[in-house]
């Protein structure tokens, strides 16, 4: 199997106890990404994005080498430079973010991204994973763009997974992140829906996975997975509806790639062919995993073990 993620990684500098700063490098999608090659090592997981000439873009595609991701779409824009953001923590593991992007070389994805790129995506990927910010950080009329190329993509065979991870600050307004994130939505083969998220895009404050259900059932997204923290997680399909218990951590350290890490246990899981239980299962093992360490991407040593099939998938 062959999966392309589209999207923005960073450099992220993270203060520990001692005051310290400590840099890595991160990014929602880029944070599946690593996830996922991790769990699915048989799956050819490509990041197409772009970095600059910066030290940081340098170290970023040692960094992609050495998580074993296929880095052929890692475009160079000779004039800008890879993001960074900064991050603190508190006893809770909530975050607190100050981010420098404006000059982000992800934002140019599209111009960069030839016609002979997307015909190769066409004839070689099954899958393609984006999430909200992936569309967020890019102009309306690149937005337009992505979303056509997507299309062609799915009229290819190509299934589509998308996430609503919602960052208001990187939106023009409100509005045009909704517009986005429907239209998103009700394209999708495979949705990760936040309660949360949901809740910034529709100004709806203390939604609960139910609320998101029956928001957005009616769009008849073929796999909606409902995402609502410590709640219960809700998988449902056109003609199904399935809830699933989730175990609570006792120490969470810090709560940064929960849902990145979520989404690549349950594409992981879903590419080799489990059912939605074990999906969930694999999701939330290592999701609970995460958020037990700082930082967005935990040391390899730390994953989870899960018990992988050898089927074709």
């Amino acid at each position: 199997m062959k999966v392309l993620v589209i999207g923005e990684c960073m450099a992220e500098f993270r203060q520990n106890d001692c005051g310290n700063w400590q840099q890595a490098f991160a990014g929602d999608v880029f944070n599946t990404a690593v996830y996922l090659k991790r769990l699915s090592a048989q799956t050819d997981v490509a990041f197409a994005s772009v970095v600059g000439i910066d030290m940081f873009s340098r170290a970023l595609r040692t960094y992609c080498d050495s998580e074993m991701l296929n880095s052929r779409w890692l475009k160079c824009h000779q004039e800008r430079s890879c993001g960074l953001y900064f991050i603190q923590t508190d006893s809770q593991g909530e975050r607190q973010f100050s981010y420098y992007r404006e000059n982000s070389a992800a934002r140019t994805l599209i111009q960069m991204l030839s016609d002979d790129d997307w015909l190769e995506f066409a004839e070689q990927m099954d899958w393609v994973f984006v999430s909200a910010i992936s569309l967020a950080i890019l102009s309306e009329e690149n937005r337009q763009g992505l979303f056509q190329q997507l299309q062609r993509l799915q009229r290819c065979g190509v299934k589509l997974a998308f996430d609503t991870n919602y960052r208001s600050s990187l939106w023009e307004c409100p509005d045009i992140a909704r517009v986005w994130i429907y239209k998103m939505l009700a394209g999708s083969d495979l949705a990760f829906a936040g309660a949360e998220d949901m809740a910034g895009v529709l100004n709806h404050c203390g939604m609960n996975a139910k609320d998101v259900a029956r928001e957005l059932t009616p769009l008849k997204i073929p796999e909606l997975v409902i995402k609502a923290g410590k709640e219960q997680v809700l998988v449902i399909t056109p003609n199904y509806h399935y809830a699933f218990e989730i175990e609570p951590v006792d120490t969470v350290v810090d709560t940064t790639a929960a849902g990145d890490s979520f989404n690549a246990g349950y594409l992981a899981a879903l590419l080799d062919g489990q059912p939605l239980s074990e999906r969930v299962q694999w999701a939330a093992s290592l999701a609970s995993e995460v958020i037990q360490h700082a930082g967005a991407i935990i040391p390899p040593s730390a994953m989870p073990t899960m018990v992988l099939n050898t089927s074709d998938s």
